[in-house]
């Protein structure tokens, strides 16, 4: 069976908890305490499984704030009543679990406080000798944590940025492939009406005078080729309409590229049965309004799962997007929804956000006629 880093790393942390409650255990074993420091610890393996587990929606992010703050009280308030130099460990877990949660600039008063907290555990509560060197020592485990965590939390965010970029790049790269086809029509259309049609014109004028001046037999055939080059000259500009009519894209197919294999988000597209987009910017336009709406969620939430429609209503592309990430700030229009709400004002569409239990996005984009 295969497992995630993120699993791996969070089973690795409920197995170094463990352990420490299991050394504290025997080290408390019929000692008035041990009651006391095991319901301490229990708790304490209970925020870590909240706050760390990489399962989908083990808990609210709220709630997982609560028990990431209550986690380090309980640490100090267990280190208070009980002597035993192993619990720092609970706080190097912690400290590692920082950056998911505060800033950068904040992770590293964290780290000062915590360090803090300790030099005064050991000075005032446990009244050990060499305080400072305890802690110092102590403090470079800690240091380390937040580092090894920093340097975790920098490179999935850059691998998620390449998968996301990467899924763009195919899909612009479909597009592409579709407005190359679009173009290439054109420009045949454009000779076959230029070159053929002004020749078989001429041609067709031609017979027509011959055959007004021509008698007998001649006659005859002249008036054969006339007719053949007046079906000839219908059958080419036929053509010239049907290749100058314009072309179609598949939705389905295109947004499919879009989604597939996005880093931590699965996505339930729901686009209408056969529905064409019948211009390239338009395909575009549809295109870079659901990316940027994936990329908002994959930037801003926690989102495990989205929900993508997209159907056609009168002469219009009705667009919803809908994820599970729980939004509850309040909403600000940064320069991906600016840049989203200018892109479709552009070709006569509109954009509309809704907050509910989650940030909904509504867009409408007329269809070329």
């Amino acid at each position: 069976m295969k497992y995630s880093k993120d699993t791996l790393l969070w089973l690795a942390g409920v197995v170094t908890a463990l352990s420490v409650m299991a050394v504290s255990a025997h080290y408390f074993l019929g000692k008035p305490l041990f009651v006391e420091v095991m319901l301490w610890q229990v708790f304490i393996l209970l925020c870590i499984v909240i706050i760390s587990a990489p399962t989908a929606r083990i808990a609210s992010s709220l709630l997982r704030l609560y028990c990431f703050w209550l986690m380090l009280v309980a640490v100090f308030a267990l280190s208070w009543r009980a002597d035993i130099d192993i619990f720092p460990i609970y706080t190097i877990i912690w400290i590692a679990c920082c950056v998911h949660f505060v800033s950068a600039a904040w992770a590293w008063f964290c780290l000062i406080g915590v360090n803090i907290g300790w030099l005064v555990i050991r000075h005032v509560a446990w009244e050990q000798e060499y305080v400072l060197t305890s802690t110092l020592l102590m403090g470079t485990f800690h240091l380390f944590a937040i580092l090894s965590s920093f340097t975790a939390k920098e490179s999935a965010e850059a691998n998620e940025r390449t998968q996301r970029l990467n899924q763009e790049l195919l899909a612009t790269q479909k597009l592409l492939e579709e407005a190359s086809r679009e173009s290439e029509r054109t420009r045949i259309a454009r000779d076959l009406h230029d070159l053929l049609g002004h020749h078989l014109t001429a041609l067709t004028i031609n017979l027509q005078v011959a055959n007004h001046i021509t008698q007998g037999e001649a006659k005859d055939k002249i008036e054969q080729c006339y007719s053949l080059s007046k079906l000839l000259l219908n059958d080419v500009r036929e053509a010239v309409s049907d290749l100058r009519a314009l072309p179609t894209v598949s939705a389905k197919a295109l947004l499919e590229v879009a989604v597939a294999d996005l880093p931590r988000l699965t996505v339930d597209l729901q686009v209408e049965e056969g529905l064409q987009i019948n211009d390239v910017k338009t395909g575009q336009v549809v295109l870079r309004t659901v990316q940027e709406a994936l990329t908002n969620t994959l930037k801003h939430t926690s989102a495990k799962t989205a929900r993508i429609s997209l159907v056609q209503q009168d002469q219009k592309l009705v667009f919803d997007y809908e994820d599970d990430g729980g939004f509850t700030g309040k909403i600000t229009l940064g320069n991906g929804l600016l840049g989203m709400r200018e892109r479709l004002e552009k070709v006569g569409g509109k954009l509309s956000i809704f907050q509910k239990s989650a940030l909904r996005l509504n867009a409408v984009i007329p269809l070329v006629r």
